[in-house]
Order: structure tokens, then sequence, then C-alpha cells
């Protein structure tokens, strides 16, 4: 029996929704904290992200929401199947509070999960704040 599987993270940020949200979609910013990428933000665009592990390779995937600066939702297809990953900003204080779900597997092998659970925190803690910059 499966179970659907959902990685969460969040972090906060002290930086407006609108600068956070120019990180999640502009494809130089996305390339400096994410992977390479062809994004653009517009509702049915395809888009490629390029990870650079051999083991995963490209990631194809689709714009299926956005409602800007407060959610962003994707579809990334890859070896690791068909998942959908979504971006929420909600204001908080003089900041942003940003979180992650990842989710749409069905009992992936531990080792894949931990991966990208240790990959979205590593983001969120250390690749974001290091584009966002000083507040």
């Amino acid at each position: 029996m499966s179970h659907p599987l959902a990685i969460e993270h969040e972090a906060v940020y002290p930086h407006s929704p609108e600068r956070v949200w120019r990180a999640l979609i502009d494809p130089t910013e996305l390339a400096a904290w994410l992977m390479p990428t062809d994004f653009a933000p517009v509702v049915g665009r395809e888009f490629k992200l390029e990870t650079g592990a051999p083991e995963i390779g490209t990631i194809q995937a689709e714009v299926l929401e956005i409602d800007e600066p407060r959610l962003l939702r994707c579809r990334w297809s890859g070896v690791f199947g068909d998942t959908q990953v979504t971006f929420e900003l909600t204001p908080e204080g003089d900041g942003t509070r940003l979180r992650v779900r990842h989710d749409g597997w069905d009992d992936p092998p531990a080792a894949e999960r931990a991966g990208f659970d240790d990959g979205w925190k590593q983001k969120l803690d250390e690749e974001i704040p290091r584009v966002l910059g000083p507040a």
C-alpha cells in the first residue's frame, strides 16, 4: 500500500514578499540558489531544471499556478516520478515567511526522501539568504 509523501520546510527572511518572490521567479536568481533553469512565471509554461547530478539528470517542469507574490506551484517530473513543488509566501512582521511543500511521491526510497528533505533545508537555510542579501 502506498502513502503520499510531503516534504515541508519554512524559513523567515527579513525581506519583503516582493523581494522573496523575485528570488523564486527570476531565472538568474533561481540559478543562483536552486539550479539553472529556463523558468518563466507563466501558467502552463514548461521549463527545465538542470540538476547537475547524473543520477537525477534534467527535471522537466511546468508552472501550474501563480498568485503573485503569494503562491507558486509547479509540477516537477524526473527519475523520482511526478511531483509538485509549492512555494507560499506570507508577510511576517517586516519580513516574509516562505513555506515550501514538495509532494506527490508514493513510497519513495528512504535515500531519495532524505536527499530532497536535506536539499530543501539547505536551499532555504543557506542558499536563498545568500541570494537575498542583507535586509
